[in-house]
């Protein structure tokens, strides 16, 4: 499966997620994408850290859903703060709609190569100096990560408690500067080594491999944007009549 496939399949998953009204629905759509990343990749062990961010992100959605929702009956009042019948059924479907953009937007970063990233958008005639630069991004992020948990093992060496969940949030503080001070320095020797490669000079340049877009590739991409058009129009046809 080619990188503009998983693109096209990028956009079917998102604009479920903007069209689906109901909790089950999502869900539903949320298992289909999990099922298809089984199938690529036979694992879903790169989404276990996403769980725990939107566990946390669904705690700070409840409550403030608690504090300022206003729809539905009141259930509970004690003074200034009410609690109204529709919160938590908002804050469900609030959470899986975020949870289908996340779980697609990691999907499709990890299923493609940065090369292939690159090689995308320049098919899509974009310049190679801006196509690059996603690229890079894409490498970027594997190697900050492995920055930041050297970070974290130095710091647990010096006697920074990292056992439990809530030691590992307060540890967020003492590890930021030196992770940002990291970056810094890597995005500067990344900066200074393409300089010295004379990146940007010419208007072109070649690259080792290249992606061409095959006859299953067309049918998938064709079946694709037929579904999105047929769901869009479903969507509107109530306010269109």
């Amino acid at each position: 499966m080619g990188p503009r496939t998983k693109l096209a399949w990028y956009g079917l998953m998102i604009l479920f997620a903007l069209i689906c009204e109901t909790p089950f629905q999502l869900i539903v759509v949320l298992c289909v994408g999990m099922t298809v990343s089984l199938i690529l990749k036979g694992s879903l062990k790169q989404y276990r850290v996403m769980i725990a961010i939107m566990l946390l992100l669904g705690l700070q959605m409840l409550i403030l859903q608690l504090l300022f929702c206003r729809e539905g009956m009141l259930l509970y009042q004690w003074g200034m703060i009410k609690i109204y019948s529709e919160a938590i059924p908002l804050t469900v479907l609030g959470m899986l709609r975020t949870t289908v953009i996340v779980f697609a937007s990691m999907q499709f970063l990890t299923s493609a190569s940065p090369t292939e990233f690159t090689l995308m958008l320049m098919k899509f005639k974009v310049p190679y100096r801006f196509a690059m630069l996603v690229g890079l991004g894409v490498r970027f992020l594997p190697l900050m990560k492995a920055e930041y948990l050297s970070i974290i093992e130095s710091q647990s060496i010096r006697g920074l408690k990292m056992e439990k969940v809530w030691d590992k949030i307060k540890a967020i503080i003492p590890t930021f500067l030196p992770f940002l001070y990291r970056a810094v320095r890597r995005s500067t020797e990344i900066a200074l080594a393409m300089d010295l490669r004379g990146y940007g000079q010419s208007k072109t340049r070649t690259f080792a491999s290249n992606i061409e877009i095959k006859t299953y590739d067309r049918v998938l991409i064709s079946g694709i944007f037929l579904i999105m058009i047929l769901s869009s129009l479903y969507k509107m046809a109530p306010f269109a009549s």
